[in-house]
């Protein structure tokens, strides 16, 4: 496994990265968080290192649930970390879908990866630098958007992950996509960077 320099922040997808894909989740008792992923974000926290949450949520435009909803899930996800002694830093969602139901949510957005508006606005919110980031997400189109502003990019094979992986080759980003297992294996990558700044010469 190549060496990373620590990255100043994470942007990172929602479903099948941090917690279990349940398929519209829309309740705060259908949160399943993917094992280690708790334990990650204490450790990233305890590193300085932001985690940001980016996930589409078309449920919403489909009418499957309100948009009330997404904050509530999203609000019982930021409480379970820092009851882990974890954090994150904020969330951004797309509520939109072209073939909607819901008509103020049903168009084609920029937000909606993979085009890149959450991650923009996630980079003007916090002055973030995007060649100092890392995109994570277990579908190829969280981590495009990332990837085309010069973030690196990691496929985790949790939610559909194993799927993405392979149709990997089929993608213009390839070699630059790096899979892990699942969200804890990134706090290894850092760790190993860590000691490897630690060493005397």
């Amino acid at each position: 496994m190549p060496s990373f320099s620590k990255p100043q922040a994470i942007l990172c997808d929602r479903d099948g990265t941090l917690i279990e894909d349940s398929h519209f989740l829309s309740h705060p008792d259908q949160i399943e968080w993917i094992p280690g992923v708790l334990e990650a974000l204490k450790f990233l926290n305890t590193q300085d290192i932001p985690v940001f949450v980016l996930t589409n949520q078309s449920g919403v435009a489909r009418g499957y649930f309100p948009v009330e909803a997404v904050g509530v899930v999203n609000g019982k996800m930021r409480r379970d970390a820092e009851a882990a002694t974890g954090a994150i830093a904020d969330f951004y969602y797309c509520p939109h879908h072209p073939q909607g139901q819901v008509i103020q949510y049903s168009y084609v957005c920029d937000c909606r990866k993979p085009s890149p508006g959450l991650f923009l606005q996630a980079i003007a919110h916090h002055s973030l630098d995007p060649t100092r980031c890392w995109a994570i997400g277990d579908r190829l189109r969280d981590l495009e958007p990332g990837l085309q502003l010069g973030m690196k990019a990691f496929l985790v094979k949790t939610g559909y992950g194993i799927q993405e992986q392979q149709e990997l080759s089929k993608s213009p980003f390839y070699e630059q996509i790096t899979v892990v297992s699942s969200m804890p294996e990134i706090m290894d990558l850092i760790q190993n960077e860590s000691k490897m700044l630690n060493v005397t010469p």
